[in-house]
């Protein structure tokens, strides 16, 4: 059942509908036992989904539009003259039907009906948006001097209603002078002598008076003319005018019987109590022309209590079926033409004594809903004067009542049939400021449910007061007033209706009311109904939805036209070869011929989307039972396949069963086209997806044949996905794997991690054993054009020194003023011979040589003179604070420089004058550039033979600035700091001209990093180049140590074994860059690292060794996972998203996995063996997964997060590495296929 809201006024009729399919292609054939299907209402939004990404102004579309922005959003196809739609955000539409027109079509879209008055360009008078083209004039001529003047002058248009075929033009005899026009009122000024015409623009017509300045001196009378073009006026009993179609003889419009009053107004009522009657005579003059012969009484306006002016009301004219009136007792006329409805007592007599109460009829359209079950219902009236001058509120009731007409008078009342409902609400007395103008309402909604289950579409409401007191006086907007008229809002719950025939295909399936079609000459068809049972043909208009134009066709306009069928019958056209293309969508509707007439009005716009285009093969097949091109489930044991389509307009999955193709040609085994299921499919945002149980018949190779079947019923290419049946039964069988485990000794105490030094500066470049991988480490090197001398800077994986120079660096540190070097260890002491290029996570050992070389290019050979320095550069940071230290030593070289290369010549002939700088180069430092405080002397050497040290101590310090303060990720909540030190230099050399300046150079970067993510600990700086390395306790944990030792040697890249094959390191998806989650859970419908491996497709082993744990917890069997879950490195990582070692089913990433258990194994001892109840392993591993005790797994992991990433200050993407004890595998050999050893 559908759900919504229906706001119906007597100006209209507003519904709500939630969107459903029309229609939903069948599911045929199910397999044994039942997949997870979809539920309806997933079914729905999905389709929903389909419908408005293609809808270009319906409702899907509209409905989508408002749930994304949170605002109410027009639906253009649904607009027409009298009707609006909305979609609301929360799946509901409001639709307002108008009886009449509430808008036009201007300059080619809507406009709201405004009846306020312009002058037009050519002189003349007319409503600015008028649904019947309302024109007045704009004055002309010499007005009449007379009343007899008038009878003999030449009539002139006056007022002219509607347009083409039905058109009403009141005249005026005699010339009219230039109207003053005040928003809907246009006054001709002594239009007569002593009178005013007046005309009045209504929504749906005009009203047009006689204003009367003061008392004539004899009989009053004049004729206006009338001309009813298409239509026939006739004269009745009670003075009114009825006009119906010429042809057809419907009622049209009716002029009310004319009626006169004075400028007297009744402070209860409101109104113009002291009215009278008005003589008019209606005189035919054939072809739909009459004149109106209006002849006041003359006794009532010779009766000094008239009041002047007074105003004649002969003419008033509505070209609209909108119908409420109110009857007055004392009034003799129809009023149905008002603008007011009037209930109770307005205070006043008629001259007969009785009062002049009043009642108010409405008739609402209530075919939106019948037969529907109504929740809610209320009525609203705009109501602008009361009698209640207390400012109480006073009841007033709803009634149901027999049907009112123009016809109803207060001596010819509808039956009031029973009272539902009552309001006390009460508003518009001018004395009551705290209660102006405004809506009041009242809750009929056991009246309305009344008129739903009647079915007869129409509900007639009467409203009356209470009782006769005059402070009940109410009098409210009608359907006639050009704002506020009443309204009705429904809200119900409506059966499900016959719907729309219009439908388009093949294959005739919509989805949330947009139908899908697979060719480009669709067939498009509407059944229609004759009460006659004349043959009928069907008129269809095609557009292209997105642009709002017709397409090309024999007619124009879009128009094509089917041939005559019987009533009920398909009427059906096929659209034109060329025009239509595909992936676009376009949009139809229709109308109804019987060969005599047409329907009034086009059906609703319906929207068709072509695609011709049949989807891609699916992505993906797997199933937990049935693992591909494995071994798996038994005869008749039902299996769960899911599918993944990956493409988002499939709407189901076709599949089936069979023996697999054996003969390699690329097709199936079975090549029957009959024995495909369907299975329909979800759609999670990404692409759609379906899942199906089916059972093998038979034993062997089989295949799962899969293909994607989209709305438009085109069928995309066959997947096949292989398996085998029954599993593996031989689990008794040799294993491959069999490491003989020691028994877990739970309360060891745990290593400590590895935080040794490692080579520095590139890992890439210089390898843990100190030689260089790629042939040379990376050298700077500069040629100065100021001092005419090249500096060449170049790393050292090691730097060697003379004994005599280590002599003197010792000498050096015994000084008391030497400043002491920032590194503690013995590792990086300067006064050793050999010094190594290395580092920690928070110091780093960078020694470099620097070598000067000038050119005397005036001597021949040319001379090369040479000389070298060993700098050794320290940097060391605080992981718990914002301290970052350099220390700096310069130890020139005391070595012979080799021929033909001549050493610096002594004193002032041979100088080196440097200038050096300690650097940070980020707007993280709190400074950029600081000057070393050298001890041993000036930066400054005096040839070869000058062999002084200089060393010296640069702080910095990191002033909390971050990448991104207002970001989550690591990377916004850190900042790498790149340090160097700077020198600028100037050589001098006899025979070599002068320099001009002093050159300058930087040293290779050591990068820092500071950061405010680490949880538990202060803000710090490390290196994070260096990679720590994780130990497990392989004594508490050994099969997890052995887990994690055999997949690290026996995978191609052997991931994580060292810090030259690191892993890297995946914190939460709130921390990490690419927003992957490595937990075991779904992610926007993508499993997680740990859901990929471990989440799915994983079989607990039945020998799986649990242990007594600490807690007296049972200690369930897990799956262990390596690489982690927590890595980039993890099979469950997408490449797409960054993943560095990818399955190729990434929901089932486990399944590619080597397959292991740690089981009970013989006496007291565990074993690490291949799971049996799979196939045998292959080699190199894309992972590992173990079955073993959740204990195990998890507590040799625990440290990991609680200190290890704390301590090394891990982010996102750093690199470390894991060592699991691998001196205790020393008789374990990993080049070989089958793994059999004991850990020692």
């Amino acid at each position: 059942m559908a759900l919504g809201t229906i706001l119906l006024t007597t100006s209209g009729v507003a519904v709500v509908i939630v969107p459903a399919a029309d229609a939903t292609p069948s599911v045929t054939g199910k397999a044994p036992g039942h997949a997870p299907e979809p539920s309806e209402a997933d079914v729905r939004e999905v389709d929903f989904a389909w419908a408005a990404k293609h809808s270009k102004g319906g409702i899907p579309w509209a409905l989508t539009r408002a749930k994304s922005t949170g605002k109410k959003t027009l639906v253009p196809d649904e607009t027409t003259a009298t009707s609006v739609t909305y979609a609301h955000a929360d799946g509901t539409l409001t639709s307002e039907l108008t009886s009449g027109p509430a808008r036009m079509q201007q300059d080619g879209r809507w406009v709201d009906v405004d009846a306020r008055l312009t002058t037009a360009a050519d002189g003349g008078v007319k409503a600015k948006a008028h649904p019947n083209g309302l024109e007045l004039s704009g004055g002309g001529g010499t007005p009449a001097k007379s009343l007899k003047a008038a009878e003999e002058a030449t009539a002139r248009d006056l007022v002219t209603l509607g347009e083409g075929n039905e058109q009403v033009i009141l005249q005026w005899k005699g010339g009219l002078p230039k109207p003053d026009l005040d928003g809907t009122r246009a006054t001709y000024r002594d239009a007569l002598p002593g009178a005013d015409v007046i005309v009045e623009a209504t929504r749906t017509g005009f009203e047009q008076y006689v204003k009367l300045d003061q008392r004539p001196a004899g009989t009053y009378s004049y004729t206006m003319p009338l001309k009813a073009k298409g239509l026939k006026a006739a004269a009745r009993k009670d003075g009114s005018v009825l006009f119906t179609d010429a042809k057809t003889g419907a009622e049209r419009a009716v002029m009310p019987a004319p009626v006169m009053w004075d400028a007297a107004v009744d402070k209860t009522s409101g109104k113009h109590e002291n009215r009278h009657p008005v003589d008019m005579k209606v005189v035919d003059k054939g072809n739909g022309d009459v004149d109106l012969v209006v002849t006041p009484d003359r006794a009532w306006l010779a009766d000094p209590a008239t009041r002047y002016p007074v105003t004649v009301d002969p003419s008033t004219a509505n070209l609209t079926n909108v119908f409420d009136t109110y009857v007055q007792q004392g009034e003799a006329g129809d009023l149905s033409t008002d603008v007011e409805l009037d209930f109770g007592n307005p205070g006043t007599t008629n001259s007969d004594g009785t009062p002049r109460t009043a009642r108010s009829f409405i008739t609402w359209n209530t075919a939106a809903f019948k037969d529907a079950l109504v929740t809610k219902a209320d009525v609203s009236l705009w109501n602008f004067h009361s009698g209640n001058d207390d400012c109480k509120a006073y009841e007033w009731t709803i009634w149901d009542t027999t049907a009112s007409s123009t016809a109803s008078r207060w001596t010819k009342q509808p039956t009031w049939q029973q009272q539902y409902h009552s309001s006390t609400q009460t508003k518009g007395n001018p004395a009551c400021t705290a209660a102006p103008d405004g809506w009041i309402s009242a809750d009929v909604t056991t009246l309305v449910q009344s008129w739903a289950s009647a079915q007869d579409g129409k509900g007639h409401m009467g409203l009356r007061a209470t009782t006769d007191d005059i402070k009940a006086w109410k009098r409210v907007n009608s359907a006639n007033a050009t704002s506020n008229p009443p309204k009705l809002t429904v809200t119900w719950n409506y059966r499900p209706g016959d719907g729309t025939a219009q439908q388009a295909g093949a294959p005739f399936k919509s989805y949330a009311g947009v139908w899908a079609v697979n060719t480009t000459t669709p067939t498009l068809r509407d059944k229609f109904s004759d009460a006659d049972g004349d043959t009928v043909n069907g008129t269809f208009q095609v557009y292209d939805a997105a642009t709002n134009k017709p397409i090309t066709t024999p007619a124009g306009e879009g128009l094509i036209v089917s041939e005559f069928v019987k009533p009920g019958e398909w009427a059906s056209v096929k659209v034109p070869a060329g025009q239509l293309v595909d992936g676009k969508t376009y949009k139809f509707r229709t109308n109804a011929y019987d060969g005599t007439h047409y329907n009034l009005n086009f059906s609703p716009w319906r929207e068709f989307v072509v695609d011709t285009t049949a989807p891609g093969v699916p992505k993906s097949v797997a199933s937990e039972t049935y693992p591909e091109n494995l071994p798996g489930g038994a005869v008749g044991e039902q299996g769960r396949f899911d599918v993944d389509t990956g493409v988002d307009d499939a709407r189901d999955v076709e599949y089936r069963i069979g023996p697999a193709d054996t003969d390699d040609d690329g097709n199936s085994g079975n090549t029957s086209a009959d024995g495909w299921q369907r299975a329909p499919t979800t759609n999670n945002g990404f692409a759609a997806k379906a899942s199906f149980y089916a059972a093998p018949a038979q034993d062997g190779n089989l295949q799962a044949e899969v293909r994607s079947v989209d709305r438009a019923d085109n069928t995309g290419a066959t997947r096949v996905y292989g398996f085998a049946s029954p599993r593996r039964t031989d689990t008794g069988r040799a294993k491959k794997i069999d490491i003989n485990l020691p028994t877990p000794n739970i309360g060891a105490t745990a290593p400590g991690y590895h935080d040794e030094p490692q080579p520095a500066w590139d890992w890439a470049t210089v390898q843990r054993d100190g030689t260089v991988r790629d042939g040379k480490p990376k050298v700077y090197r500069s040629t100065g054009p100021k001092s005419s001398s090249t500096v060449t800077l170049t790393p050292l994986a090691e730097m060697k020194r003379s004994p005599a120079e280590a002599k003197a660096a010792r000498r050096q540190v015994r000084l008391p003023e030497y400043p002491d070097p920032i590194i503690k260890g013995a590792w990086c002491d300067p006064t050793l011979v050999n010094i190594e290029m290395q580092m920690t996570r928070t110091e780093a050992c960078l020694p470099m040589q620097v070598s000067f070389e000038v050119t005397d290019k005036t001597s021949q050979p040319p001379k090369v003179y040479q000389q070298m320095f060993d700098v050794l550069y320290m940097v060391k940071t605080d992981p718990e604070g914002n301290k970052i230290r350099t220390w700096m030593q310069i130890d020139p070289k005391d070595w012979s420089i080799p021929a033909p290369k001549l050493p610096f010549p002594g004193g002032a002939n041979g100088m080196i004058l440097l200038d050096v700088q300690s650097w940070c180069q980020s707007d993280g430092c709190n400074k950029q550039a600081q000057d070393w405080d050298f001890y041993g002397g000036r930066s400054r050497w005096s040839g070869n033979q000058d062999q002084h040290i200089i060393t010296g101590v640069a702080d910095f310090e990191w002033n909390g600035n971050v990448n991104n303060s207002s970001g989550s990720k690591d990377k916004d909540l850190s900042k790498e700091l790149p340090l160097r030190w700077w020198m600028d230099w100037d050589t001098t050399i006899p025979g070599i001209p002068d320099s001009t300046g002093q050159d300058e150079g930087p040293s290779l970067p050591v990068m820092a990093r500071c950061d405010k993510v680490i949880s538990g600990k202060d803000p710090g700086c490390v290196l994070p180049s260096y990679k720590p390395g994780y130990t497990i306790n392989s004594e508490a944990f050994p099969g997890a140590a052995a887990h994690i030792w055999l997949i690290q040697n026996k995978h191609a890249k052997k991931l994580g074994k060292s810090p030259l094959t690191p892993l890297h390191y995946l914190p939460s998806k709130a921390r990490n860059a690419p927003g992957q989650e490595p937990e075991n859970k779904l992610d926007n419908g993508k499993p997680g690292n740990r859901k990929a491996v471990c989440g799915r497709a994983f079989r607990k082993h039945n020998d799986t060794a649990t242990i007594a744990t600490p807690n007296g917890r049972p200690d369930p069997i897990s799956c262990d996972e390596f690489p982690f879950a927590a890595t980039y490195e993890s099979p469950g990582f997408p490449a797409a998203n960054g993943g560095l070692n990818p399955a190729k089913n990434i929901d089932y990433a486990g399944l590619e996995c080597v397959q292991t258990v740690v089981a009970k194994g013989d006496g007291t001892r565990e074993h690490l063996y291949n799971d049996t109840t799979y196939d045998d392993p292959k080699w190199p591993a894309l992972c590992g997964r173990s079955s073993m005790s959740n204990y195990i797994n998890t507590q040799s992991m625990q440290p990991f997060g609680v200190s290890f990433a704390k301590q090394f200050r891990l982010l996102d993407y750093d690199e470390y590495w894991v060592d699991p004890a691998n001196p205790r595998f020393a008789d374990c050999d990993p080049s070989k296929a089958e793994v059999k050893c004991k850990m020692n």
